[in-house]
């Protein structure tokens, strides 16, 4: 199948002012519900395709983060054995435990928009949306701080427990701002291919041709992201960028010493190794018929 220039700057748009709207009415609502408990103890801000500006209509969830700021999980992961000693020996547990915030989280949003509206998930709290708002899935979380040595913190994010009992850490101010400087240095073109390849990978699965599970919006953003030199961006025409972007994706997919150095956007946390349970040969079988798409 071949995709048509003008199909691509369709796709490769942002979603009108009436999505826009709909986003901002979902966060609206439950920022005042939250606000009425915990007042300024808590940040609440966008994170994911809606705050990056990569999101199209079809997206149906908006990320709502909810930061309980007077607490936080510490990273010393990077210390030496005798720091890490230095730093638990002043640590001292809060009483206030995160099971605790994301079940009041989760009670606020029921007394709201009624029990049958909210959804605990393993992560986060879904709202259902309506023709008024937009689905919203609410991550309650602390912060995350990254130490350096016990008294110095490197890096500053969001971390959450999962009802599996997973911990998962990310760092989305750092990942907006990173989104932000991608985009200018590609005179304006990472944003819009990270849509087409988005639209694409919808396409192909309503398709069967992918599994879109195995492809995230996350996952994806990523992988552009991490494009390089920016001069694969630096096209005529969008299906030229999308073609010599996702060819680039597609040789560092089959060379693990590139794929290795592939890293979140946030330029924090690697995209294959570490906590994360990515693959490459999922990247390399999407962008493989991607490029048979769109061509």
């Amino acid at each position: 199948m071949s995709v048509s220039e003008n199909q691509l700057k369709i796709w490769a748009k942002a979603p009108s002012e009436s999505e826009e709207t709909k986003c901002q009415n979902a966060v609206n609502s439950i920022t005042n519900a939250i606000r009425a408990k915990f007042g300024n103890q808590v940040t609440i801000f966008l994170q994911g395709s809606y705050k990056n500006r990569t999101n199209i209509k079809l997206d149906s969830d908006v990320d709502i983060v909810v930061r309980h700021d007077g607490f936080y999980f510490p990273d010393i992961n990077w210390l030496s054995d005798q720091d890490k000693d230095i730093y638990k020996a002043s640590f001292v547990s809060s009483n206030y435990t995160y099971s605790q915030f994301k079940t009041d989280i989760q009670r606020i949003l029921e007394s709201q928009f009624g029990q049958l509206e909210v959804l605990r998930k393993n992560k986060c709290i879904k709202v259902n949306g309506n023709s008024y708002r937009v689905n919203a899935d609410v991550i309650p979380c602390f912060v995350h701080n990254r130490y350096s040595n016990p008294t110095t913190i490197s890096a500053k994010g969001i971390e959450l427990i999962s009802d599996s009992n997973d911990r998962v850490c990310s760092f989305p101010d750092q990942h907006y701002e990173n989104g932000v400087q991608k985009n200018s240095e590609t005179r304006q073109m990472f944003k819009p291919i990270v849509r087409i390849l988005k639209r694409t990978r919808n396409e192909l699965a309503e398709q069967g041709e992918i599994e879109i599970e195995k492809m995230p919006s996350f996952f994806l953003e990523s992988l552009v992201w991490n494009v390089l030199p920016h001069t694969h961006f630096h096209k005529n025409t969008y299906k030229e960028a999308a073609l010599t972007v996702s060819s680039a994706i597609w040789g560092d997919m089959r060379d693990t010493s590139k794929s290795n150095n592939y890293a979140e956007v946030s330029n924090l946390m690697w995209l294959f190794k570490g906590q994360n349970k990515r693959i490459p040969q999922h990247a390399f079988e999407f962008i493989d018929k991607t490029w048979d798409f769109i061509k």
